[in-house]
């Protein structure tokens, strides 16, 4: 990192990052615009405050991946795009941490500047539980600034944009309404290449005048036009009259997309996806037609395109994430008497609970595949683990073969289990007593009336699931062939 001298008039406020070590690739996309990064927490709401009535946040794990700007550069990358980034980072660990996930991915940062005046865009989303599963967010924090940018850090970052614009082969504008993008940057962005926009919701429709093609959603294609959404053909029209780009190409959701420009009117039907993860639909969206672009395709097809990798992206887990473990396996393996009061304040706050149980003694594709579907049941998973007594009562002598901290440890240490607790019974009985589960889970290798526990769960009207079954994929038949090869 470079500071900028005073002597030569430059900001002592901001600072120029550079990569030594980088080399710009030939005919680059040059993105421009609010670069973010994008966290999720998770965690468990487990009591109320007792100084106010607000809920205890308890977090035991954080994931990062970029956002905004960011990940508009993340996914040409991933198409095998050359990318350079312009923008603005803060002085502080979210910046370093942005940055340092760019450079990873082999976008080029040369233009980031860096203003201590104020913060890295974070969107921090906490979630209930250890892992994303649906309708889990909690609440979002936002640390961010949208101040307009000072005169002399914007000078900076045009510059930037005028030293790469006449050798990029496209230019995307990724605009989130954090003071960066403005008229004059807009302008600066405009030369040889031609300039994509993805607009904010807040913006005036004067600030993309002369840009090639503007990507709004349906909502921002409204505020940018004061119009009505009937007619998403005369929408995208109006969008391009108001705001004087070329041509427009409003998204609506399922409903696929709608381009207008000089060439004429086309509408894109999209195929209907599992939608896992919406977040950054709109960067993925814009990216895709940047990339298409560069290799020659029409409007029409990059359109087509966009469609298709925006509803891939949507409906994957979202890539490139950092994983931190905040708290040791020891949170998450319990007493029998420390989770009444856990599945108590579970069942206060609404929380659906899935309980397990097993051995678990050498683990398999078998058992990750029956745990990961027990989670998608709920918001918590319990496992009750048989200790080593009774596993010898209900295996042999021989078994188990690891000891029971050390499958305790291995199971704790799989995202989609919240909790693992000893069983020392040879049945569950006792165990669903103490917890009175929304739904029991078994493997698929057991039937509903061979389950020494289904009078009780009949009696307790706790439905029962049995997961999926894996062929071949048994402790007994691993252990076999480990004794066979020894």
């Amino acid at each position: 990192m470079a500071r900028w001298p005073s002597e030569n008039g430059s900001c002592r406020c901001c600072s120029r990052i550079t990569s030594p070590m980088s080399k710009r690739e030939p005919d680059p996309v040059l993105v421009v615009g609010d670069l973010m990064l994008d966290e999720a927490w998770f965690g468990r709401r487990e009591r109320v405050c007792p100084d106010a009535s607000a809920p205890v946040f308890r977090v035991q794990r954080r994931e990062s991946t970029l956002g905004g700007a960011a990940r508009v550069a993340q996914v040409l990358a991933e198409l095998d795009v050359p990318v350079q980034v312009v923008g603005v980072i803060g002085d502080d660990p979210a910046g370093e941490e942005l940055l340092g996930q760019l450079q990873q991915r082999g976008i080029g940062v040369d233009g980031v500047v860096v203003d201590v005046l104020r913060p890295t865009t974070v969107k921090r989303s906490h979630f209930e539980g250890i892992h994303a599963r649906a309708n889990t967010k909690v609440f979002r924090v936002d640390l961010e600034s949208r101040d307009e940018l000072s005169f002399e850090l914007r000078a900076k970052l045009n510059h930037e944009i005028t030293q790469v614009r006449d050798t990029a082969s496209l230019v995307v504008v990724s605009d989130y309404g954090k003071g960066v993008v403005d008229e004059s940057l807009v302008l600066a962005c405009q030369g040889a290449a031609e300039v994509l926009v993805d607009p904010s919701r807040h913006a005036s429709a004067e600030r993309y005048a002369g840009a090639d093609l503007i990507s709004p959603n349906r909502d921002e294609a409204i505020h940018l036009t004061g119009q009505s959404a009937s007619d998403p053909v005369r929408l995208a029209k109006t969008v391009s009259e108001c705001t004087g780009v070329v041509r427009t190409v409003v998204t609506l959701d399922v409903e696929g997309a709608v381009l207008a420009g000089p060439e004429g009117v086309s509408s894109f039907p999209t195929e209907p996806v599992n939608v896992t993860d919406a977040a950054g639909a709109g960067d993925a969206f814009i990216a895709a037609i940047a990339a298409e672009r560069r290799r020659g395709g029409s409007w029409e097809q990059c359109v087509r395109a966009a469609n298709a990798i925006a509803a891939r992206h949507i409906s994957q887990p979202t890539s490139g994430v950092l994983v931190e473990l905040k708290p040791d396996r020891c949170d998450r393996v319990a007493s029998r008497t420390s989770l009444a009061e856990d599945v108590a304040n579970w069942k206060t706050l609404g929380r659906r609970v899935v309980l397990t149980n097993g051995c678990f003694d050498l683990l398999h594709a078998g058992h990750i595949s029956l745990l990961a579907e027990a989670a998608r049941l709920g918001d918590v998973l319990v496992v009750g683990l048989n200790t080593d007594d009774s596993v010898r009562r209900l295996k042999g002598s021989d078994r188990p073969v690891q000891h029971w901290e050390d499958r305790s440890s291995l199971l704790a240490a799989l995202a989609c289990v919240d909790v693992v607790v000893p069983l020392s019974e040879s049945t569950a009985h006792e165990l669903i007593r103490e917890v009175r589960p929304d739904v029991y889970v078994k493997g698929g290798d057991y039937q509903r009336e061979d389950l020494a526990e289904i009078e009780l769960l009949d009696e307790l009207q706790i439905p029962v699931h049995l997961a999926t079954l894996i062929p071949g994929a048994s402790t007994t038949c691993l252990a076999q062939r480990l004794r066979d090869q020894a």
